[in-house]
């Protein structure tokens, strides 16, 4: 039996690594450490807690890794624009600190498009990779998140409906895990939702897709809004071979929603020879 990760004493278990660029990123680590790692990367404004759920259903065999990225959670946040190549060179970094090369990386959302940039750069230190409700478009100047993220103001409210919102699951998602999940996000100072939102409204991942070499799946539950049915139609034919599995029924934050399914379709794709 599969035990759960208590989420009182989540945080308790985070360990920091010093980069060589002198930046400060927690991490979660846990599983088989002497088995193949796996790097889990959350998504914007969440932290390693995103993987809690999951991850419980991955261990055995695995070494598993799963850092909060810079600006988030208990990492450090430092001035500054917060760019996609940037957020990527502190994850090539922290892989090679912590001896993880060859690693598969597992991306949700803004950790995808991590993953993306990591497996294109350095496809030396990387295994597969998993493209989790992630996508290479360009973010717009319009719609829901960008509005709300231009009138967040500190403190930011964990109770308000933006953030109850953002950080929710249509109602299938443990309620313990989304009260501190929604305090988390809350925690992450507004300059920096506002830093990588913008970053990203300039950067088009887009034509680097086709330098990954990576065997890759990108998984998409079909109720997301964010990353579309269409980002991942053209995800899948600009990253060679690439698999697409759609879960009916899931959201955004799939891997909240269905974490034992999620991690079966990660596991047998890992374990599975390219």
């Amino acid at each position: 039996m599969i035990e759960s990760i208590s989420q009182e004493h989540f945080s308790a278990l985070k360990r920091t690594a010093v980069l060589p660029n002198g930046v400060r990123l927690a991490y979660v680590e846990m599983g088989d450490p002497d088995g193949v790692p796996i790097l889990l990367l959350h998504g914007f404004t969440d932290s390693a807690r995103s993987w809690s759920l999951t991850a419980p259903h991955l261990t055995t065999g695995f070494r598993i890794v799963a850092p909060d990225l810079r600006g988030h959670g208990s990492s450090d946040k430092p001035e500054g624009c917060y760019t996609i190549p940037e957020l990527a060179n502190d994850v090539r970094l922290l892989i090679e600190v912590l001896d993880l090369v060859p690693t598969h990386v597992v991306g949700h959302s803004l950790g995808g498009r991590l993953a993306q940039a990591i497996a294109e750069r350095w496809p030396h230190i990387v295994g597969k990779i998993v493209l989790m409700s992630t996508s290479a478009a360009l973010r717009e100047r319009r719609g829901w998140l960008w509005e709300n993220i231009q009138n967040l103001r500190d403190p930011i409210d964990p109770e308000g409906a933006f953030i109850s919102e953002w950080c929710s699951g249509g109602g299938l998602v443990d309620e313990r895990f989304l009260a501190y999940a929604r305090r988390e996000s809350a925690a992450v100072p507004s300059r920096i939702w506002h830093s990588i939102y913008y970053e990203q409204l300039a950067y088009d991942p887009s034509p680097l897709l086709q330098d990954i070499s990576a065997a890759t799946l990108i998984l998409r539950g079909e109720e997301d809004v964010i990353a579309t049915e269409e980002h991942q139609a053209n995800m899948k034919k600009a990253i060679f071979g690439a698999e697409f599995i759609s879960l009916p029924g899931r959201g955004h934050n799939l891997h909240w929603e269905a974490p034992e399914k999620v991690a079966s379709l990660i596991r047998t794709f890992l374990e599975r020879h390219r």
